[in-house]
C-alpha cells in the first residue's frame, strides 16, 4: 500500500556574533581552493577568519578518510551515522569560534549529505518517479541534523561532473570512492534538487569561471554579511 508523504523543516540559526559560511559542491568543484582563498581574503580585510572542514581531522573524521579512499569497508546506509557523529564534534568547534565573533569558513557541512548519502543508497534524482523516495531519504538524513545550526551562507560552486573528473584526476595520486563519473552526475543532480527545494539556503555560483573570479564573486557575497 503506498501513502502520500509530506513533511516541514525549519532550520535552527545561531545568534551568536559570528558567521558560519559553507561551501558546498561535487568533488572537483574547487571547494578547499576557494574556501583557502576566502579565509585569505577576509583575513587581508582585517576580519578574523578561521578555516574548518568536513570530515574533520578528528578521530571519526580519519576514519571516514580511510573508507573514503576504500581502505576500510562500510555499509554505505551506515556511512551518513559517521557523518553525524563527526559534525557533533565539529559544531561545538565552529560554536566556540562564532562566540568570539570569528568567521568560519567550512569545507563541506550538513548539506552534502543529501546528495552523497542519497547517492549511497541508489536514489536516482532524474527519475521523477522517485520523488518520494528522495523525500524520504531527504527527510531520514536531515532528521539527524536538526540539532546542527545552519550556515549564514551556503554557496554552491557549480561543475560539470566531466570537468570535476578532469580536476580530479590532475590533482589526486589515491582515488575517492565518489571519483567515478557517473556518481559525481548523481550527486551534481543531487544538488540541483536542494536548490529547488531550498532556494533560500543555497547560493550558486558558477565554479566553472577561473579561480579568481570565482574567488572574487564569493568574497563580494560573503563580506556583505560581516560588515
Amino acid at each position: 500500500m503506498k501513502y502520500p508523504i509530506d513533511f516541514e523543516l525549519e532550520f535552527q540559526r545561531h545568534n551568536y556574533p559570528g558567521k558560519l559560511i559553507a561551501l558546498e559542491g561535487i568533488d572537483g568543484s574547487g571547494k578547499t581552493t576557494q574556501a583557502l582563498e576566502l579565509v585569505e581574503s577576509l583575513k587581508k580585510e582585517g576580519i578574523k577568519t578561521v578555516y574548518t572542514k568536513e570530515p574533520t581531522d578528528g578521530e571519526i573524521g580519519k576514519m571516514i578518510r580511510r573508507i573514503l579512499t576504500g581502505e576500510k569497508n562500510f555499509e554505505p546506509v551506515s556511512f551518513q551515522y559517521l557523518f553525524a557523529a563527526d559534525r557533533v564534534e565539529h559544531q561545538e568547534e565552529i560554536i566556540g569560534f562564532l562566540k568570539k565573533g570569528k568567521i568560519v569558513v567550512s569545507d563541506r557541512y550538513f548539506w552534502s549529505s543529501i546528495p552523497y548519502g542519497a547517492t549511497d543508497r541508489g536514489i536516482d534524482f532524474k527519475k521523477s518517479q522517485d520523488e518520494a523516495n528522495i523525500l524520504l531519504v531527504c527527510y531520514s538524513i536531515l532528521s539527524l541534523y536538526h540539532q546542527f545550526i545552519a550556515p549564514d551562507i551556503t554557496a554552491y560552486l557549480e561543475v560539470s561532473a566531466d570537468a570535476a573528473l578532469k580536476r580530479l584526476s590532475a590533482i589526486r595520486h589515491n582515488v575517492d570512492i565518489y571519483d567515478k563519473l557517473e556518481k559525481l552526475k548523481s550527486i551534481a543532480r543531487g544538488y540541483e534538487w536542494l536548490i529547488r527545494k531550498f532556494p533560500r539556503e543555497l547560493t550558486v555560483i558558477d565554479g566553472s569561471k577561473s579561480i579568481d573570479k570565482v574567488s572574487e564573486e564569493l568574497f563580494e557575497k560573503v563580506v556583505k554579511i560581516t560588515s
